[in-house]
């Protein structure tokens, strides 16, 4: 690999090798183990069935829905919007190797600082936010007011809670002291501006002031933003957020999701509640899958972002109006997701924080089993609205359940559901099911049409030729004996770009046939097509009963085939050589073809 920008080839190949590739993509997709491979769902596209593959031998990840693949600076300057050089320092540090000093150009984010200067501003004021409500005299309110709300002074570090003074400018004099220029806290948010009336300049004040503060972190564990709650429950706004940037985006952002992800994980369900409260209760009961949004409704990028690690959501709602209306608007979002979603209901008045601390873990698992799906809930929750002794108010329900049940696309689903909406309102089920297909043209007709998804790049490999390609699979897997090795010719390889990787790859072969898997790896990094297309034969799920039998046969069908073009080749040769009456060479190539004949006759490989 050519140096880049100064990091001598061999240092970015041993963070290479260092790297787990499936222990870093872990961090944002829920993977699990598929024979050699890893699956899970793309992060780079939506899916409901997995076909993003990850091979812990060779490193390297591939997806065979979008067809993105490479290798784990490949993932992550696409998952994080990253340049090389980014990718490079984020890969040193997680594989404990020192990069040499140079000079870079780094991205920036829309606010002009750079990712790593972002990230490290946050990480400095949630240490002195952190300080404050540990030691600060001026937070003994926000102390009081934590210990009032039950949380235990260990959260307060699990969760690296803080407080920011009532004062104007505490943060912004501290971080002069650390040399961070105001107009950075400007940049990252940190601060407001505000212009000065009738004169020329601004001033600024810190965002944050008088508030409990929670800082909100990828799934790294980098801190993104924060959010703020007020002490006096009449002081307004109750909550406040950093505002979003190209890093720090509410719509796509979970809270408690770098720390709930793995036990999430494990058990292959999320619970998600509603604020940072309730995140932080259930995590000291020991239910650490648990998340929140930031204070705003669902997304469809919340939904992709859960999918990614469980199959299933449990989502917890008061028993009020409030609640239920929250459950029936996260409906469209999850409706044919191919997510198992259930909805918790608490009693009313009660929220997940409260509820918790007052009645402990095990009456909250009795409600957890009682559980109803998401549709079942909705529709259940219409009908029991309905007034039996009104007709207009239970057809008006009726085409409320019916605009419920269009959503789904499962036959099976709506049959079912349309059994009990004729029980519950006394409506035949025939007049229901032709009133079906009028409402949903009525609903599709004012759906606004959804924009289609960006086409990906795509890496198709060559129809046919499978010796060819199974051969490159096992050789970049580190699946064949040297001796297998040895008798790879690249010249024999018909597909261009079989050709051409294999070319490349026994540049890396020695005089035993020992290949440099690793070395043969970090040379890919310069030629973007042909590391796609490694990175696709590296997840190759090729499973064999016998690896040696199999490659000998492969061997042996090049052989042949070799011998058969070679053969049509001296043909050609000897019908011109017989029209021009040149009789020695007609000889000559008729004596090349029989040893040719005999070879086919008898090749063998071993």
């Amino acid at each position: 690999m050519n140096e880049k920008r100064g990091v001598p080839s061999e240092t970015i190949q041993q963070i290479r090798e260092r790297v787990d590739i499936v222990d870093l993509i872990s961090t944002y997709v829920s993977l699990s183990k598929a024979g050699q491979n890893f699956k899970g769902l793309c992060p780079f596209h939506s899916e409901k069935s997995p076909s993003f593959s990850v091979n812990p031998a060779s490193q390297y990840f591939h997806c065979f829905g979008c067809q993105v693949g490479g290798d784990a600076f490949t993932f992550l300057m696409k998952q994080e919007n990253m340049d090389f050089m980014e990718a490079l320092r984020e890969l040193s540090q997680r594989a404990g190797i020192a990069l040499p000093e140079f000079r870079q150009a780094t991205s920036r984010t829309e606010s002009g600082l750079s990712r790593e200067r972002y990230f490290h501003l946050y990480q400095l004021a949630s240490s002195w936010y952190h300080r404050n409500l540990l030691e600060g005299p001026e937070a003994q309110e926000a102390r009081a007011y934590l210990d009032q709300r039950g949380i235990a002074r260990e959260s307060w570090a699990t969760f690296q809670l803080g407080y920011a003074p009532g004062g104007w400018n505490g943060l912004s004099h501290w971080m002069e002291g650390q040399a961070v220029p105001l107009h950075e806290l400007n940049q990252a948010g940190l601060v407001v501006r505000k212009e000065k009336d009738g004169a020329q300049g601004f001033s600024t004040y810190d965002r944050f002031r008088n508030r409990v503060l929670f800082p909100i972190a990828d799934t790294r564990g980098q801190i993104l933003g924060f959010g703020g709650r007020v002490l006096q429950d009449d002081a307004t706004p109750k909550y406040l957020n950093s505002p979003e940037t190209d890093l720090f985006f509410k719509g796509r952002t979970l809270y408690g999701l770098d720390k709930a992800r793995q036990a999430a994980a494990a058990v292959g369900r999320f619970y998600l509640v509603e604020g940072y409260f309730d995140v932080i209760a259930l995590h000291e009961h020991g239910m650490k899958n648990v998340i929140a949004p930031l204070g705003t409704a669902l997304t469809t990028d919340h939904v992709h972002i859960l999918r990614r690690f469980v199959p299933s959501v449990t989502l917890v709602f008061d028993g009020d109006a409030a609640g239920v209306n929250a459950a029936l608007r996260t409906l469209d979002l999850f409706v044919n997701s191919g997510m198992d979603v259930r909805v918790l209901v608490l009693p009313t008045g009660d929220d997940p924080d409260t509820f918790i601390r007052t009645n402990g873990v095990e009456a909250f698992r009795e409600l957890d089993v009682r559980a109803a799906t998401l549709l079942d809930f909705v529709v259940t929750s219409v009908l029991d609205k309905a007034k039996k002794d009104s007709i207009q108010d239970r057809v008006q329900r009726a085409d409320e359940v019916l605009a419920i049940l269009q959503k789904t696309k499962n036959p099976l689903e709506k049959d079912e559901y349309l059994k009990v909406v004729s029980e519950r309102l006394g409506i035949r089920q025939d007049l229901l099911r032709k009133r079906l297909p009028t409402l949903s043209r009525r609903v599709d007709s004012t759906r606004p049409a959804s924009k289609q998804p960006e086409s990906s790049p795509t890496v198709s490999l060559p129809p046919g030729k499978l010796e060819e390609r199974d051969l490159l699979i096992l050789l970049v897997q580190g699946r064949l004996e040297p001796a297998h090795v040895l008798q790879l010719d690249a010249e024999v390889f018909t597909v261009p770009v079989y050709r051409h990787i294999l070319t490349q790859a026994l540049s890396f072969r020695d005089e035993v046939g020992q290949f440099d898997l690793e070395g043969f790896r970090g040379a890919m990094g310069d030629d973007p097509a042909d590391e796609a297309v490694v990175a696709k034969l590296s997840v190759w799920d090729l499973y064999l009963e016998d690896i040696h039998d199999h490659v000998i046969g492969c061997l042996r069908i090049l052989g042949h085939k070799t011998l058969q073009r070679r053969l049509a080749e001296l043909i050609g040769q000897q019908k011109i050589a017989e029209r021009e009456g040149r009789h020695e060479e007609v000889d000559a190539l008729n004596l090349q073809m029989h040893e040719i004949r005999n070879q086919k006759a008898g090749i063998i490989v071993s």
